[in-house]
């Protein structure tokens, strides 16, 4: 617990898990580190994210809505991508304002990304005028 509050290991201690396999383990030491209080930064927050990702899938949607402020986006969006987690991608590119990929991400994996809902608080956000038209193809064909 004292390694993984310093930035710096994290990796360290991650790689060392994963290499022996013990990933529950791992994920539950995260899991214990995002409740030390001041000591927890962003790290802890978003490996415990990429975690999920690879291990436990069902439980990232729940992460990102409850912890997105504490993400490190980008790099959590990153490993979205990697393990095909499209409906979270979507959602974390919500997260950071990203309408124009949000709906990107919807066209290009619309049958697991694509929700009516959810597209359609996007779409008036977008700003580039040829994915817009582009989205209105693609949401008639829908």
């Amino acid at each position: 617990m004292n390694v993984i509050v310093l930035p710096d290991h994290i990796e360290d201690v991650i790689q060392f898990y994963e290499k022996f396999g013990y990933s529950e383990e791992l994920i539950s030491l995260l899991e214990q580190g995002t409740g030390l209080g001041n000591k927890t930064h962003s790290g802890i927050f978003t490996d415990l994210g990429i975690m999920y990702a690879k291990y436990q899938p069902s439980r990232l949607m729940d992460l990102i809505n409850q912890q997105s402020n504490k993400l490190n986006i980008p790099r959590l969006i990153v490993a979205c991508e990697r393990y095909h987690m499209w409906p979270e991608a979507v959602a974390l590119h919500q997260k950071y304002d990203q309408w124009d990929q949000a709906i990107i991400t919807m066209i290009e994996h619309s049958p697991s990304a694509f929700k009516h809902d959810i597209y359609a608080q996007n779409i008036i956000k977008v700003t580039n005028h040829d994915l817009y038209y582009r989205s209105i193809t693609f949401y008639l064909e829908e």
